[in-house]
């Protein structure tokens, strides 16, 4: 079967179908055509994968939308306090219910276990439905940009539902502000033809990503992680965590690109997710890099408000790890993925301290990183991309199969790690090659979003080569993003 066609998803022929009626429609209609058009379209799109979540959808949007509004009208302080603290409470409630209740009652009912209390405690056993956390978290940042006077709230609701619903990001992303996306939602909007020209490679793009690199890659990860012990017994350990490294790169990334490209054939701009975070050498830098929207969001809706670095070291210290935290736990209920966040939380918190306590008494020379040699630059890049592949174990522990030992497989995994091997797996030979591929696209990565300017010659290079890698090594049975579970 060359594609899956039971949901609607980028990657399927159904959806290349929904895409293909969705243009005809969007380019005969109006402005406000468009809108409804779109908003319909976007419903159709979620309905599709479980019809029972969509007025879940439609009652975060317009609790949202009318507590904006009650917001912007009221002068009262504590009562817009009030208000806001009843959008981010419905919100925060609602992801709690469906994603968190479970994992907290279960943590709960082990905690009291050790302290020789056993009690059954109720769970719900709920569907998670799919891109909760992108779209609350999109529409909670509305409310608080309003209350802080930051943003006019939308008089119009089709805006405000087409801005949340909007099908290319609902569900994984990116988290897009409503100060970029609906103004776009609310004027006309106009249709570029190098931007038409941009959409189209980075929806092809995005489509190399995800077919031939993730997908290719995730059978090396499933084989390596479907078993109670590592795959190797010496350091081909690695090799599955290195597959594992580019697979959530090219996934994720390549649904961003696929989103951003549909959105450009629309004459819609969403932001920029990733840029290049395995060619970075430092925490600070990765963040600024991977899933660039959640990360922002976290400093400005969270680290800022707790104080960021303006109230001292030890309070800048205890805001990171709470941001990172919380960061670990937005991407799933389970320990594996707080564990996650509390490690980044540390290597930011260390990077700080060496900042704060060893940079002053040594700075090795020369001051700009910027003019460090390209050989020191890679040196540094490729131990940090290991210190991030060691985070990558503990988050891809997370979804073990039912009855692994957690931190017995990380700790065995790890042991395997520093073990000097006899030979070099065959299977390091593919690994490397498409995480070459990966790194190619990181590394050019501004290029890869100005393909209007490239010379024709090049272009036509760049499409038939994506092609040509699409349709000998792409993978057609429709596999499921990734982040489609967060």
């Amino acid at each position: 079967m060359p594609f899956n066609v039971r949901r609607v998803i980028f990657n399927s022929l159904t959806f290349l179908v929904f895409l293909g009626i969705v243009l005809l429609l969007y380019f005969r209609l109006g402005h406000g055509g468009q809108n409804w058009m779109l908003i319909v379209a976007s419903y159709v799109f979620y309905g599709w994968w479980d019809y029972r979540f969509l007025g879940l959808l439609l009652f975060t949007t317009f609790f949202d939308y009318f507590c904006a509004l009650w917001i912007e009208r009221q002068t009262h302080p504590a009562k817009r306090r009030l208000l806001l603290a009843s959008s981010m409470t419905v919100n925060l409630g609602v992801l709690g219910i469906f994603k968190y209740f479970d994992f907290f009652a279960a943590s709960l009912q082990h905690a009291l276990a050790l302290l020789g209390l056993h009690l059954s405690l109720p769970m719900l056993h709920v569907v998670l439905p799919v891109g909760i956390s992108f779209y609350t978290f999109l529409s909670m940042s509305y409310t608080i940009d309003v209350y802080r006077r930051e943003l006019r709230a939308t008089h119009d609701p089709t805006d405000f539902m087409l801005y949340v619903a909007f099908f290319p990001h609902l569900v994984a992303g990116p988290i897009v502000r409503a100060s970029i996306l609906l103004p776009q939602c609310q004027k006309p909007r106009h249709i570029i033809p190098e931007e038409v020209a941009n959409g189209l490679w980075l929806i092809l793009m995005g489509y190399v990503k995800k077919v031939v690199v993730a997908d290719r890659l995730a059978q090396v990860v499933k084989w390596g992680f479907s078993r109670g012990g590592p795959p190797f017994a010496d350091a081909n350990s690695w090799l599955v965590l290195y597959a594992f490294a580019f697979q959530i790169y090219s996934d994720f990334s390549g649904y961003t690109d696929i989103a951003r490209g549909l959105s450009k054939l629309m004459g819609f701009e969403l932001v920029v997710n990733f840029r290049a975070p395995y060619l970075v050498a430092n925490p600070s830098d990765f963040w600024r890099n991977w899933h660039i929207s959640l990360s922002t969001w976290l400093r400005d809706y969270l680290y800022i408000p707790l104080g960021g670095n303006q109230k001292g070291r030890a309070k800048t210290y205890r805001n990171l790890m709470i941001t990172m935290l919380l960061g670990g736990l937005w991407h799933g209920a389970g320990a594996a993925f707080v564990l996650w966040g509390l490690y980044h939380g540390l290597l930011l918190a260390g990077q700080r301290a060496w900042r704060d306590f060893v940079g002053p008494r040594f700075q090795p020379a020369p001051r700009d990183p910027a003019q460090r040699p390209w050989v020191v630059k890679a040196a540094l890049a490729l131990i940090f991309f290991h210190v991030t592949c060691l985070g990558w174990l503990l988050f891809r522990s997370g979804s073990l199969p039912a009855g692994v030992d957690q931190p017995k497989f990380v700790l065995h995994y790890l042991a395997t790690m520093f073990v000097p091997p006899h030979s070099l797996s065959p299977i390091a030979r593919a690994i490397l090659i498409l995480g070459a591929l990966s790194l190619f696209f990181q590394w050019k990565f501004d290029a890869m979003n100005r393909f209007s300017q490239w010379r024709l010659g090049w272009q036509v290079v760049g499409v038939v080569a994506a092609l040509s890698a699409i349709a000998a090594l792409g993978v057609f049975d429709g596999a499921q993003f990734i982040y489609f579970q967060f």
